[in-house]
């Protein structure tokens, strides 16, 4: 009959939809799982404006994808830099954004994702170890796709990267742009380079560099920017707005060095004549009280110079895994006897302290400048410090 004809065929487009979309539904969902193990929304595996772990500390208020203080203005000709570059056609699909720690270097490409988002670009920071996957994770998205690579100086296998170039240039990502920040791109670089395919090399070389540097502008414009920024961690940490005056200054000062001033004047309510120099003296007294009172509740009751010390095995080597922190953590002064199940207590203390970075066990997200900063003074403060960070990096 016709119109049982009619709806057995009815019934068949409807089964062959059905199908499709199901079958549709079930590759974005794989896309999607590919996208997100290659990559993260932020640099510290969160969203920029995630809150992140940390809980009162001041110091981990500092890292930028915390947006206390707003993007300056003094980097809005590198900004656009950026973002027109990925716009362009015809340009090289690479670029390096190079200046020294605590520049700028990871706000700016917080900013930049955040305006090529507003553009309809998709964009994802690469996890370690995940570069050329990340590639491949971008071919199935629309539209244009920026992927970072933030620290590339300091990833522990450049082979990834040289992936990611190779699989970049010889796949078919007409819209994919890559950016790598750093703080230098000497001889890693080279050499990476040197490994290429010569065609490949051709294509990912960059034609900038964005270099970043220091806050070169008058004491006057320096002082602005200190008033606003302590303004603005005041309000954060909600303690009253302290009148404070900078002194101290230097040319080449940091972004991170003056909002670390800032964030201290803020939580200490200093006023009057501040000095810069000291800063960093005030920020890590507050800390360190922070991790005394976090250790407290958790039930550490290691001394203070002995919390110091592993905070800075943490920030300085880091660990795959609770074993590998527990086996660094027994070379430094104060823990040699301890017993294991202490040190794997300490281990986990450390974990819980701060954000980790994207794919590591023990690898805090802090900003990079004022950590180092930190270490080189415990390292000063404990004569036995540095041979015993130096027996614990060789420990695996």
């Amino acid at each position: 009959m016709p119109w049982a004809a009619g709806l057995g065929a009815s019934a068949g487009a409807i089964a062959l939809y059905s199908g499709l979309a199901w079958q549709r539904r079930a590759d974005l969902r794989e896309a999607g799982r590919a996208w997100h193990a290659a990559v993260a929304p932020g640099p510290d595996g969160s969203g920029p404006h995630d809150a992140a772990a940390g809980g009162s500390s001041v110091l981990a208020a500092l890292n930028p994808n915390r947006e206390v203080v707003p993007y300056s203005p003094l980097h809005g000709a590198h900004l656009r830099e950026v973002v027109r570059w990925c716009g362009e056609t015809g340009r090289g699909p690479v670029w390096r954004v190079a200046g020294p720690a605590g520049a700028g270097k990871t706000r700016l490409l917080i900013e930049a994702a955040r305006l090529l988002e507003q553009e309809g670009w998709t964009c994802g920071w690469v996890r370690r170890g995940r570069a050329a996957d990340a590639v491949a994770a971008s071919g199935l998205r629309p539209g244009g796709v920026l992927l970072i690579v933030d620290d590339a100086d300091t990833l522990p296998d450049h082979g990834d990267l040289a992936a990611m170039l190779t699989d970049a240039v010889r796949g078919e990502y007409p819209r994919l742009r890559i950016v790598l920040g750093g703080r230098d791109f000497g001889g890693w670089w080279r050499d990476l380079r040197a490994g290429l395919d010569p065609v490949v090399h051709a294509a990912v070389t960059p034609s900038g560099p964005t270099r970043l540097t220091g806050l070169n502008g008058t004491p006057a414009d320096r002082q602005q920017l200190f008033a606003s920024a302590v303004r603005r961690y005041a309000a954060f940490l909600d303690r009253p707005v302290p009148s404070t005056i900078l002194t101290g200054q230097h040319a080449g000062v940091t972004f991170a060095e003056l909002h670390a001033g800032a964030a201290a004047a803020a939580e200490r309510g200093l006023t009057g004549a501040f000095d810069l120099s000291t800063a960093l003296d005030h920020l890590f007294a507050i800390e360190e009280t922070w991790w005394a009172s976090n250790a407290a509740d958790a039930g550490i009751t290691h001394p203070p110079a002995v919390l110091h010390a592993a905070v800075t095995v943490a920030t300085l080597l880091g660990a795959s895994d609770c074993e590998q922190t527990a086996r660094r953590l027994a070379c430094l002064p104060g823990l040699t006897t301890t017993p294991s199940d202490r040190l794997t207590e300490l281990a986990l203390w450390l974990r819980q302290l701060y954000t980790q970075r994207s794919g590591a066990w023990l690898n805090p997200h802090l900003p990079a400048r004022l950590a180092e900063h930190y270490a080189a003074r415990c390292a000063v403060r404990q004569p036995g410090l540095p041979a015993a960070l130096a027996t614990a990096a060789m420990t695996a």
